[in-house]
C-alpha cells in the first residue's frame, strides 16, 4: 500500500472507504485478466502439443525418407559393385586374349623365320 498517504495506513475509517473503493474498481478487472491468462495458457499449451505432434510427425516422415533414400544407395552400391566385378572379368578376358594375340604374332614370327 505504498501508494496511500501514511495517514491513511492507520486504523481510520474515512481512509479504508477509498481503498475498498479501489479493491473494488480493480478487482474485477484482475480476475478478468487471470481469467484471460489462463485461457492464453491454455491456448499456449495446447499450440506447443500441436507443434510437438508436428515435429514429431515431420521427424517420422524424415526417418522413413532417409531409409529410402539409404536403401536406394545400397541398391546402386550393389549395382556398382556388379558392374566392378563384370568390368574386372572383362579385363582379365581382354588381358588373356592380348596375351594370346601376343603369343601368336610370336610364334607367327617364329614360323616365318623356321621357314
Amino acid at each position: 500500500m505504498r501508494w496511500l498517504p501514511r495517514a491513511c495506513l492507520s486504523a481510520d475509517r474515512a481512509c479504508t472507504r477509498p481503498k475498498q473503493a479501489i479493491q473494488d474498481l480493480i478487482a474485477p478487472d484482475l480476475e478478468r485478466i487471470k481469467g484471460q491468462l489462463t485461457g492464453v495458457e491454455a491456448r499456449i499449451s495446447s499450440l506447443e502439443k500441436r507443434v510437438d505432434d508436428g515435429l514429431a510427425g515431420l521427424r517420422s516422415e524424415m526417418q522413413a525418407g532417409l531409409r529410402a533414400v539409404n536403401d536406394r544407395i545400397d541398391a546402386l552400391k550393389e549395382r556398382v559393385e556388379q558392374t566392378n566385378r563384370r568390368l574386372d572379368d572383362t579385363n582379365r578376358r581382354l588381358a588373356e586374349a592380348l596375351d594370346i594375340r601376343e603369343r601368336l604374332a610370336a610364334l607367327e614370327v617364329w614360323m616365318a623365320a623356321r621357314g
